[in-house]
């Protein structure tokens, strides 16, 4: 791992601030009664909501905790805006979210030309599931810009020929092969609950509390031994904050683990790259592995 530390060269960007809002210190809760009525089905009775009346108690309640928290000095806009999305089912927030989108995707009807022929992305990135960070979104990418895989804290496990039932590595195989990317990037992000949850493990595992996730997360068990090790004396959250960034170059090592991946970075085809983006002070971090990292290639654990 030292090896790859070594090869790294950082760049840094800071991203415009944006202001967020905050709740008083008081706070009430609105009661919002659902007004259900009983219907005959099938001889039995069944339970059925009466949408029209439950929206409208839903929105005499929130009225009512809209004026509760102006004289609580509460701003009224946040609980307003939750008003005005009660008045929208889930699936009609996604419709108008997709006509939107739909708008701006027709403009271009190049795009939409070269998309129907297929895929040539430039870009693999590998990222983590958080509904904060999708990659995308933060780096601004159109579609067939970026081939994509998510999963819990943008892992990529160490190649093994039992990996057929891998999705990253399937999706690493199809990208480098099938669409031959130039640039794989792990990308990392601030406050990951899996980094969290990896970080919170016991060598012991004595306190295991899922059924799935710790077994995912200790692929990169090595990240945070690393870092509890370098760290010892740090608060907790600043412990974390530096598994964040190794695991996204665990991630990178183990890429290196794939045949294919060394092949192509050896030819010159594919460059490695780590990202991070901290969305508390809207920064993103950039770096590249360095080609002298495939001289202990063979190191990878």
């Amino acid at each position: 791992m030292a090896a790859l530390a070594n090869s790294l060269s950082l760049s840094c960007f800071d991203l415009p601030s944006s202001g967020a809002a905050s709740f008083g210190a008081h706070s009430q809760t609105a009661r919002l009664p659902m007004q259900v009525s009983a219907q005959a089905f099938d001889g039995q009775k069944k339970t059925v909501v009466d949408n029209n009346a439950f929206k409208d108690k839903t929105l005499e309640g929130l009225n009512s905790l809209s004026i509760h928290n102006a004289e609580s000095r509460t701003p009224a806009a946040s609980v307003s805006a939750v008003a005005t999305e009660v008045q929208t089912s889930p699936l009609e927030r996604l419709k108008t979210g997709y006509l939107k989108f739909k708008e701006n995707y027709v403009k271009d009807q190049n795009l939409v030309s070269s998309l129907a022929e297929g895929q040539a992305p430039p870009y693999m990135i590998i990222a983590c599931c958080d509904s904060r960070v999708d990659p995308c979104t933060v780096l601004n990418l159109p579609p067939g810009e970026a081939f994509v895989l998510r999963n819990i804290g943008n892992m990529v496990p160490v190649y093994s020929a039992q990996s057929a039932c891998s999705s990253a590595a399937s999706a690493i195989e199809y990208a480098v092969l099938h669409l031959k990317v130039k640039h794989l990037v792990v990308m990392g992000h601030s406050r990951c609950g899996a980094v969290k949850a990896l970080m919170g493990i016991e060598d012991d595992g004595s306190n295991r509390f899922s059924e799935f996730i710790e077994d995912w997360v200790l692929i990169l068990k090595n990240a945070s031994k690393k870092v509890k090790s370098i760290h010892k004396v740090a608060p907790f959250a600043e412990q974390c904050t530096a598994c964040e960034k190794e695991v996204v170059n665990a991630s990178l090592w183990n890429c290196l683990s794939y045949p294919f991946v060394r092949e192509k970075m050896a030819s010159g085809d594919l460059t490695l790259h780590g990202g991070y983006y901290d969305f508390v002070s809207n920064a993103f971090e950039s770096w590249t592995l360095d080609l002298s990292c495939l001289n202990d290639v063979d190191k990878v654990q």
